[in-house]
């Protein structure tokens, strides 16, 4: 499958993910609506290591996966691109490290903390402008690329 086929699946699942926080947030679901961008920010980033015609694994760190192929000097754009991945990055990285949160929510000594009673309003919409920025910096970058 050519690679800007691939790029364009995952950018499409991306777009899904985000349609789907974003009702989860209108419903008033902010822990689902900050797992569902926690995904669509995932699949962005997918899209981006399959337009740069690499296999993108199953992980839940894809930023560390495009991060090393950076470092490693298997991608190398315009500058420009280039800063634009650092932007998105570390939209990116910030919904990554809600991790396992908004599925099981915090595990104390006496109880857990439900992530209901975690994500409020504010923060889950937060989370979901993350999500937004990193789709459409994707789509920038993808858009500006030679696939």
């Amino acid at each position: 499958m050519p690679k800007s086929r691939k790029a364009d699946d995952w950018l499409s699942m991306a777009q899904e993910d985000l349609d789907d926080a974003r009702e989860d947030y209108n419903s008033g679901r902010y822990a689902s609506s900050v797992f569902h961008a926690e995904l669509s920010a995932q699949k962005a980033v997918k899209a981006l290591i399959a337009a740069f015609e690499f296999e993108a694994p199953k992980t839940h760190r894809l930023t560390q996966v495009l991060k090393s192929l950076i470092s490693g000097g298997l991608i190398d754009l315009p500058s420009q691109l280039m800063e634009k991945i650092g932007i998105l990055l570390s939209y990116a990285t910030t919904l990554e490290d809600q991790g396992t949160t908004p599925r099981y929510g915090w595990e104390t000594v006496d109880r857990i903390i439900k992530p209901s009673e975690i994500y409020s309003k504010d923060i889950a919409s937060s989370l979901l402008k993350n999500a937004e920025k990193v789709c459409e910096i994707a789509r920038e970058i993808i858009g500006e690329m030679d696939c």
